[in-house]
């Protein structure tokens, strides 16, 4: 139990420096509780800092449909359980029903492209939304797209948030997921600096083409853009490919959506276009039919009654 008011009921799932928890109110709403980790025994200033900026974050995206909400923050709660209690610092998220689009792939394999424009579409607002307001997000990935009730995103872990006002804003310290890392941050060293916002395009170009190949783009696969010295975390430049295995997760990316992909990641990060350009790019810019919703939302049902069968197999 949480301050008496938050009754705990199981792990959602933990991050590089947080976990999250089910957790019920008084009037039974569920809700995600995100506290620090303690396996990282953090300082208890850099875990209010942490908890803060997250909270303080959230407030300022706050009303876009597409964002995660923080309903609340305590930097002084307490923890009890077999009446033993402890100081506890966390944030009351809304609770994202479905999980992490991640859980999805790892568990069922990739989507139909079709379907994933629904996604994408709807990440790249809430993205869009956030540089607009003068910041840059830094840690896009699969792990951070939650998924309500009714399957739509909701974009989460603001924490790694900085500031960028301009495209070309300069920022000097890494942060995000190595293999959703753009090359110029994945390679900063001591007294460098890079450009956030075509940064978080990267990450968003990779996180697209996980969603419908199922697997991270390799340096050979993206090597008209990649440098020998720009491999991702999951491929070594030593490592030769045949021209099958390399163009393997091309075969299911349409040539409309390769184009903006390899846009996206491409090495120099001035030649990466903006957020608004992705938004009015043709294969993003398109109306959904509502059969395609209907269907997307039949589609993910069925993968969730797979992974519950699967989950309920192994038990």
């Amino acid at each position: 139990m949480i301050d008496n008011t938050f009754e705990l009921k199981k792990i959602l799932g933990k991050g590089g420096s947080s976990k999250v928890f089910l957790a019920t109110d008084a009037a039974q709403t569920q809700v995600a509780i995100k506290t620090m980790r303690k396996d990282k025994k953090y300082s208890q200033q850099v875990i209010e800092t942490l908890v803060k900026r997250e909270a303080d974050m959230l407030s300022t995206l706050e009303g876009h449909p597409n964002i995660i909400r923080c309903m609340g923050s305590e930097l002084n709660g307490t923890f009890t359980i077999h009446n033993k209690s402890e100081p506890v610092v966390y944030n009351v998220l809304e609770y994202a029903e479905n999980g992490a689009f991640s859980a999805f792939v790892r568990s069922t394999g990739p989507i139909e492209e079709q379907i994933v424009r629904l996604f994408t579409a709807q990440v790249c607002s809430a993205v869009n939304h956030i540089h607009s307001l003068g910041y840059a997000h830094l840690d896009i990935k699969l792990e951070n797209i939650l998924l309500d009730e009714l399957f739509n995103v909701k974009l989460a872990d603001l924490g790694s948030c900085i500031e960028a006002p301009e495209f070309d804003t300069m920022v000097d310290r890494r942060r995000g997921t190595l293999s959703y890392m753009a090359p110029e941050v994945a390679n900063l060293e001591s007294g460098q600096s890079f450009m956030a916002i075509p940064a978080d395009i990267y990450s968003l170009g990779v996180t697209i083409y996980v969603m419908i190949t199922g697997e991270f783009p390799s340096a050979q696969m993206l090597k008209q853009n990649v440098s020998t010295s720009d491999c991702d975390a999951k491929t070594s430049c030593d490592v030769e490919m045949d021209d099958e295995e390399s163009n393997s997760g091309w075969s299911l990316v349409s040539s409309e959506l390769k184009e903006l992909l390899q846009s996206m990641t491409h090495p120099d990060p001035y030649k990466r276009p903006s957020m608004l350009e992705v938004l009015s790019h043709p294969w993003v810019d398109c109306e959904f039919s509502q059969e395609l919703m209907e269907e997307a939302y039949q589609e993910m049902s069925g993968r969730k009654a797979y992974m519950k069968k699967l989950q309920n197999s192994r038990q």
